[in-house]
């Protein structure tokens, strides 16, 4: 009977009050027991406890491997044959025994003296300390089953053989291996007590036989398999029956029982209740989800208002129980062959139960309860992720009920704690479309979400619903290498293989739901990806794909190629906008002259392969071999446009905020930006300049974009205030050296603004206002726009313009002019006021404190004012202190 909690999973198995062998005030719950791991028969120890036959030790332990004393055999049988609780016995005033004087167990090893089930050793003693044989725990357990001594042979030199013979016929060495010459263990004992108790009491019947001068009995033993101590003495019934439905689940409808409720139909009579076989009846207590439509053994009393109000310890499996489960894709094959080695040999009108409740068809304008009959209806409910239970629970070898559960993945698109009440709510996008909208969680409140605390916002998940609750569990994950692919549903890591679940119509964030979408559509060799799997290892999602791929962008290229001998070196930007010039080893895997050969044989136009043309402007991905690197060139498309913001790239492709773009301008000069929202805009290509990306197989969303040749700008610059005069040099990435300036762009303070294309013997720069200057990434400026627009000095008119200040002219009321701005412009708090010292930077102050004091321009403040399109209002005043 131990063996339910190896066989099954049971959610509600904190129901159950567990306890231990000797009085005292040690633990009262199994829970409690410091050593609760070490007990075997876990199942035994439960039941005794919950009996109230046993208790446990002061110190919290039960001691499951500790030995038995004679005393403690007696007092668990006097609690036995007393239902469960300590016989008042009062005190001993005449003792059988010389060593069980004044001992704590003196009144019961009397009693069970009186009864005839212990016996002292022949020289006036008991030795209640001593250990208890296996053999001397079954022979008084046997007494008090009703068996006589005197007529079982339980006395005299051959005492143990006849008490074993008898112990084994009623299964009380049942689920034990011991040797009963040998002390019993505390776990030991309770397995034997508990199967006194499930045994069939005896008595005898007296025949009396006369020879005529005198008269004696012969007596004939009666066991009576339908009265066992459990019953008699606990007044607990025995019940046989399938569960067809608890809380969890129902195979007679779609509305689960109460909280606490299991409907049991009966498979044999049942005293206690007075129902029959084939009656359902209720017990009050929780059972799991997967126990429906399975035999069981379960004990019960209390039988009152048309259900069993206690219930105790756990469900017992039947052995009438066949059972095969199946996980994958099947054909009707494959289902015979599972169904053949659990024992079924066929299915036929056995009752459907998907996720956990009973659908109903329509038929003829009624609802028809939905079955399954043959090898092929039940090999269509079958997927890889799906779980397909079929049961046989009456050993007829014919399914009785076949249990789907498809669960549904999905990712958690919004999780908030409190809600809008204070209830909190939960929305999981899923990755299938659902046919039935109750199925799908949005908005729901944490009470109707079993599960719920486990989770968090963007955790993949998988879920199911019974009735109106939502049970909820955070998927699985594993990191791979994607060493190989398969059709279009495999990948391998070496030599693991995942293959996509079938409860997954997406499998990444850039794919659309579709039906037949395929799990290699979303990774490719090399990949390094973490898989989210259902409960059965199959993949139903992927996140990262290609994070770990280093991407370049081949910018310049020096191939030597004589014959058996190839030398090709590139130089090259990387994702982080590092610029390398290096050795290539190998192209796609390949040694150099293996990749030109290869190339040559594949097209003649190859015979004079150049390397060169080959790689330059090229995406690719790559790997560092010492020094050299290991290239694989990717399959780039032409796109139409680069805006900040903007995903869209042409009519076919687009970016997100993980595309990786990396930008040269006209001096060849590199950035790398990661997202659209952080990329500046691509205003022209210059000569010669390419605009390409690449764009995995079978989607529309770039990895990687790269632009040469490029003007740009970050799409709202309005102009450039110079700050520093005299610009400093220092070296970039490349090594190369650079000057940087102080500047305001866009009203924001950038300490190091690079002027591309300027050389020391340009000297000085002149401090001020560059209007209608751009910059690429707000921190590179072109110097040659900034010598254009000083030309044109302060005329606003042009494009580019240029304003070192000059005196306020009008000032108060809304309206500044200054000398160089002579036409009044508006303000107002959209006006970005900048004060600025020297080459300092100041706070930000506010024009009618510091320039419009009482409503006059100030006689010593110079301005810059920057006027919008339409030269109407002030969107920017640099204050010049």
């Amino acid at each position: 009977m131990r063996n339910l909690k190896r066989a099954l999973s049971l959610a509600m198995a904190s129901i159950m009050v567990l306890g231990m062998m000797v009085v005292g005030a040690g633990a009262v719950s199994y829970d409690d027991f410091s050593d609760k791991d070490k007990i075997v028969n876990d199942e035994a120890v439960s039941m005794l406890v919950e009996l109230n036959v046993i208790n446990g030790k002061d110190d919290g332990s039960f001691d499951p491997e500790g030995i038995v004393t004679r005393a403690e055999m007696a007092k668990m049988i006097c609690v036995v044959l007393n239902g469960g609780k300590d016989p008042s016995l009062g005190n001993v005033s005449n003792y059988t025994y010389t060593d069980t004087v004044g001992h704590w167990a003196a009144a019961y090893i009397e009693y069970c003296t009186t009864l005839g089930i212990v016996a002292g050793d022949g020289t006036g003693k008991f030795n209640p300390s001593n250990t208890v044989t296996g053999a001397e725990a079954a022979k008084m357990l046997l007494v008090a089953l009703g068996f006589k001594s005197e007529i079982e042979g339980f006395t005299g030199a051959n005492w143990a053989v006849n008490v074993n013979v008898r112990a084994n016929q009623k299964g009380l060495f049942d689920e034990l291996s011991i040797n009963p010459s040998e002390g019993l263990s505390r776990d030991n004992a309770a397995q034997m007590v508990w199967n006194a108790l499930d045994a069939g009491v005896v008595s005898y019947d007296y025949t009396l036989i006369t020879d005529g001068s005198s008269i004696t009995s012969s007596p004939t033993l009666i066991d009576n398999e339908s009265k066992t101590l459990l019953t008699d003495k606990f007044k607990v019934a025995k019940l046989e029956g399938v569960i067809v439905a608890n809380e969890n689940a129902t195979s007679t409808g779609t509305a689960v029982e109460k909280e606490g409720v299991t409907v049991l139909l009966l498979t044999s009579d049942d005293a206690g209740s007075k129902q029959d076989k084939g009656a359902k009846i209720t017990l009050k207590t929780a059972t799991a989800a997967n126990l429906l439509g399975k035999s069981v053994t379960m004990f019960a009393k209390d039988w009152k208002n048309g259900s069993y109000d206690t219930v105790l310890g756990n469900p017992v499996l039947s052995s009438d129980n066949l059972i095969a489960t199946i996980t994958e894709d099947s054909d009707s094959d494959d289902v015979n062959d599972a169904l053949k080695a659990a024992g079924i040999k066929t299915v036929k009108d056995a009752v459907l139960v998907e996720n956990y409740v009973r659908n109903s068809d329509k038929a003829d304008g009624k609802d028809v309860d939905r079955t399954v009959s043959g090898m092929e209806a039940v090999s269509k409910l079958t997927g890889n992720g799906i779980e397909v239970t079929v049961i046989s629970n009456d050993d007829d070898n014919e399914a009785d009920f076949v249990i789907v559960t498809k669960m549904i993945a999905g990712k958690v698109s919004a999780y908030n704690a409190n809600g809008n009440d204070g209830d909190g709510y939960i929305t999981v996008t899923p990755f299938t479309n659902l046919d039935d909208s109750d199925d799908r969680i949005s908005g729901e409140e944490f009470d109707d979400v079993v599960g719920v605390k486990d989770v968090a916002k963007d955790d993949i998940v998988l879920y199911y619903r019974v009735d109106d609750t939502y049970y909820i569990e955070k998927a699985e994950s594993v990191s791979v290498t994607v060493t190989s692919t398969k059709g279009g549903d495999t990948i391998k890591d070496g030599s693991d293989t995942y293959e996509q679940s079938a409860l997954s119509w997406k499998f990444d964030d850039d794919s659309s739901i579709k039906k037949n979408a395929n799990l290699t559509d979303v990774v490719e060799i090399d990949d390094e990806v973490t898989l989210y799997l259902d409960n059965f290892g199959y993949v139903i999602y992927t996140d990262g794909s290609e994070s770990s791929d280093d991407y370049m962008f081949i910018t310049g290229a020096d191939a030597s190629v004589k014959t058996n001998f190839e030398t090709l070196t590139i130089k090259a930007v990387l994702n982080d906008g590092t610029e390398v010039t290096a050795s290539v080893n190998k192209i796609d895997g390949k040694k150099l002259s293996t990749y030109v050969e290869d190339a040559k044989e594949k097209n003649e136009k190859y015979d004079d392969l150049d390397l060169e043309k080959e790689v330059l402007h090229q995406i690719a991905t790559y790997t560092k071999s010492g020094s050299s690197y290991n290239i694989k060139l990717k399959k780039t498309v032409a796109i139409e446009q680069v805006k900040k913001g903007n995903a869209k790239l042409s009519n076919n492709y687009s970016a997100n905020s993980k595309t990786i773009f990396v930008i040269g301008d006209h001096n060849d000069n590199y950035k790398a930006y990661t997202g659209i929202s952080n990329v500046p805009d691509v205003d022209s290509v210059g000569t010669n300049g390419v605009k390409v990306a690449y764009v995995k197989d079978k989607e529309t969303v770039a990895k990687f974009v790269a632009v040469t040749k490029a003007k740009t700008s970050d799409g709202d610059t309005e102009g450039i205030y110079i700050l520093g005069k005299t610009p400093s040099a220092k070296k970039n990435s490349s090594d190369d050296t650079i000057y940087v300036t102080q500047a305001y762009v866009n009203g924001k303070y950038v300490a190091e603004l690079e002027l591309d294309g300027y050389d020391k013997v340009d000297g000085e720069v002149s401090r001020g206002y560059y209007g209608g200057v751009t910059t690429s990434g707000s921190n590179v400026v072109d110097w040659h726009d900034l010598l254009n627009a000083k030309k044109n000095g302060a005329d606003y008119n042009q494009d580019d313009w240029y304003d070192f200040g000059s005196y306020v002219t009008d000032c108060g009321d809304g309206i500044i002019s200054s000398q160089n701005h002579k036409t009044a412009l508006t303000y107002d708090k959209d006006t970005v006021v900048i004060i600025v010292d020297g080459t300092k930077e100041m706070a930000p102050g506010d024009i009618d404190e510091v320039i419009c004091v009482d409503g006059a321009p100030s006689d010593s403040d110079v301005v810059v004012i920057v006027p919008d399109d339409d030269n109407e209002h002030a969107d920017y005043v640099f204050i010049i202190r």
